[in-house]
């Protein structure tokens, strides 16, 4: 079974938020568990200036087939639960997705995995949206792709000021807002992308060499 999107949804609003309405399309055989993850980071240090480490700030996640986004933060979660608490929906997955996950998230939360004292991440299929069919001069950015496709979510943006106010909020309701939307718009532009044609098949992620 996969959803499709029949309904709008926008993430500007502070409130719990949820998917847009799906309508159910019945297929044959079993379905992959499939996770749609975001990550936001901050950066740790320019001890090196051709090197700067990235700290995980905020993790969304919802599994296609779910309406539901989980949220956690560094802030209010600490660190090690947060890690915790994605690693065990990470484990239940048989694909993950999300955009540039393959060159940045995946990487990022293993390096976070590692310095906190756990075991590397398993290697899993991963369908990342920066993965497109050949294409040359074709921008690739998750708000650009959403903008072509005509989605109903946009991403919200923030420019610089507005991340250092972000940080500044007690709660970090902005940070949430937009890790949150990130995921359900991305959940929209799989959708839209796989129908028509646009993405390469999953390939396998693996954390270490083989």
């Amino acid at each position: 079974m996969r959803l499709v999107a029949t309904g709008q949804s926008s993430p500007r609003s502070s409130e719990p938020i949820r998917l847009p309405t799906y309508e159910v399309v019945v297929r044959e055989g079993p379905e992959p568990r499939v996770l749609d993850f975001d990550i936001e980071t901050i950066a740790a240090g320019f001890a090196d200036p051709n090197w700067v480490p990235q700290k995980i700030t905020c993790v969304a996640w919802s599994w296609v087939g779910n309406d539901g986004v989980e949220i956690r933060t560094r802030l209010e979660d600490g660190i090690k639960p947060m890690l915790e608490d994605f690693l065990a929906a990470y484990n239940e997955a048989d694909v993950v997705t999300g955009h540039n996950i393959t060159r940045f998230d995946l990487p990022i939360v293993n390096s976070e995995m590692l310095r906190n004292g756990y075991p590397s991440l398993k290697t899993i299929l991963a369908e990342d949206t920066m993965s497109l069919v050949k294409t040359k001069g074709f921008k690739k950015g998750q708000d650009v792709l959403a903008t072509l496709l005509k989605l109903p979510v946009d991403k919200l943006p923030l420019n610089w000021q507005q991340w250092q106010d972000a940080y500044e909020e007690d709660d970090w309701a902005t940070i949430k807002q937009r890790c949150a939307g990130d995921v359900i718009q991305h959940k929209l532009l799989r959708v839209e992308m796989k129908k028509r044609g646009m993405l390469n098949p999953p390939r396998k992620w693996k954390p270490r060499a083989s």
